[in-house]
């Protein structure tokens, strides 16, 4: 059974809208900034695509942190490396994404439903949830939960970070 996770940060930047952030996520200074923090690294587009509904990407993305002891049997080369898809669907304020690690054939996914919820001026609330899942026999729940356990560590951080990148964005003279 998929362990379930949720988080919930309200952002503040003049001017903020729910459209801003949904392009953020698709923003490569945004990533990188992320990906900094994340300690992630050698991130490249493997699809993109956009029209007036839907944006849509797919990234080949590489760890750069050392392996929890639990995980590193399963990963080939000692790096984890993953596939990441969003699909920012713009009317709705929605962003559908996976995360598929490439360990394990497959056996282990991330999915997850970002919405963004305009709650004030210049203040859009962005819930971040959705299912972990891991198809290893006898070891499913204790991955699942040091997969979420990592998740909590860094979203902090993370969001931390998205803030910042928000309110620079907001005061260039570019935006």
């Amino acid at each position: 059974m998929p362990t379930e996770y949720s988080f919930e940060t309200v952002f503040e930047a003049p001017g903020l809208t729910a459209e801003t952030i949904g392009a953020a996520y698709f923003d490569p200074d945004h990533l990188a900034a992320q990906d900094v923090v994340g300690q992630l690294g050698e991130r490249t587009v493997t699809e993109s695509r956009e029209d007036d509904a839907a944006r849509f990407c797919s990234w080949s993305v590489r760890s750069l942190r050392p392996l929890p002891a639990l995980v590193k049997p399963f990963v080939e080369g000692g790096r984890l490396k993953y596939v990441e898809t969003m699909t920012w669907r713009k009317a709705a304020s929605e962003i559908d994404m996976t995360i598929v690690p490439q360990l394990g054939g497959g056996r282990v996914q991330i999915s997850a439903l970002y919405t963004f919820t305009q709650v004030g001026e210049g203040k859009v609330r962005r819930r971040y949830k959705g299912t972990i899942e891991v198809k290893v026999s006898l070891l499913s729940g204790k991955i699942e939960r040091a997969i979420l356990g990592e998740m909590e560590k860094g979203m902090q951080s993370m969001s931390e970070c998205t803030q910042k990148w928000l309110a620079a964005a907001a005061r260039s003279p570019s935006s």
